[in-house]
């Protein structure tokens, strides 16, 4: 039967205020249904109305993998809940709220996020969000390790602290609306099955603009570093010895040894680093070598654990190594073996 005009439009505003038709991913009337679903797919957190007569919802959630490193998602509750997954872990939320409020504290801020705003929820700070009923967001998720990466690149050296945003990004500034306008050409070519987003690369590229625009239009602990940085290139030796890491990560390497191959003096090595990585040599080492382990995890080679992938570049107490795996990327190197990133990104 063709729809009428009223049929057709309620389809639209739907539609418009639904985004990502193309990729629904559940929908459910349970509380717990849509607890599970919701954690098993992307974090552990509590959902609980925030009403006693309360006991069904109306849970819908979209869900398009933009790349391994992030996705896009709309959510919606249908209800009056509360939602804590307390520190997010590994990535950073983008929630732009499409219809109603919600009432989101991040760390020692707490705002409410209205209509056309957005909260930025950083992945170490503690995160509860108060839905009201009629609420509805679209959430950009983002790994960490990315972000950082880039924030690394931009300021040339590597980051004492985690990235702490300002919660709300206000849709009345400049740069902001104009982040929200490059997310809204990716929902928009998501939405489409011929996108000029047509390949891995073009995905990356696009996503890789998207967060160099964010680091620097949404309010930081690094924002005056990287408004008022002047750029430097570090010597000659400090660059040779990054290289001799990258090339010798699975073998024992002693300071001296690392001296002797960037052509320096230990203390010359040290200061270096110091002043242009903000890390020992020594701390970069091993940062290298987390990164390679937790490469070696994601691919998850039949019959390969933890120990042997650890034993492999050179962690060989496992206690003090599963503490600087989980303090570098915000989840145990068993956590990420047993695969809680299938769907590309952790996201709520």
């Amino acid at each position: 039967m063709p729809l009428s005009s009223s049929e057709k439009s309620s389809d639209a505003t739907a539609t418009a205020i639904r985004p990502l038709q193309r990729h629904v991913l559940f929908t459910s009337s349970a509380i717990d249904e849509t607890q599970r679903a919701v954690s098993s797919v992307f974090c552990r957190h509590t959902l609980s109305a925030r009403k006693q007569a309360q006991h069904t919802l109306d849970a819908r959630m979209h869900h398009a993998a933009v790349t391994p490193q992030s996705s896009l998602n709309f959510l919606q509750y249908g209800s009056e809940v509360t939602v804590e997954p307390g520190l997010l872990g590994d990535f950073f939320n983008i929630q732009v709220q499409l219809t109603g409020a919600v009432e989101t504290r991040c760390g020692d801020e707490t705002v409410v996020i209205k209509q056309g705003e957005a909260a930025v929820l950083s992945p170490r700070e503690y995160v509860s969000m108060n839905w009201e009923r009629d609420s509805s967001m679209l959430i950009y998720s983002i790994k960490r390790a990315l972000v950082e990466r880039k924030l690394e690149t931009l300021l040339d050296r590597h980051l004492p602290d985690p990235i702490v945003f300002n919660t709300l990004m206000r849709n009345d500034k400049a740069t902001n609306a104009g982040w929200l306008r490059g997310l809204q050409v990716l929902v928009t070519e998501l939405d489409h099955t011929h996108t000029f987003l047509n390949c891995g690369q073009a995905m990356s590229s696009y996503e890789d603009s998207l967060v160099m625009s964010l680091l620097h239009s949404q309010p930081h602990n690094y924002t005056a570093e990287l408004n008022h940085r002047v750029p430097s290139v570090a010597p000659a030796h400090v660059k040779r010895a990054e290289q001799y890491i990258h090339a010798h990560a699975d073998r024992s390497i002693s300071v001296e040894e690392l001296a002797r191959a960037a052509h320096t003096s230990v203390r010359s090595l040290f200061a270096g680093f110091k002043q242009y990585r903000g890390v020992s040599p020594m701390k970069y080492l091993r940062n290298v070598r987390l990164d390679r382990v937790r490469q070696g995890l994601l691919e998850r080679a039949p019959g390969i654990g933890v120990t042997e992938v650890a034993h492999r570049w050179g962690f060989m107490q496992l206690g003090r190594f599963a503490n600087a795996y989980q303090q570098r990327f915000g989840e145990l190197p068993s956590e990420t073996l047993r695969g809680g990133h299938a769907v590309s990104i952790n996201t709520l």
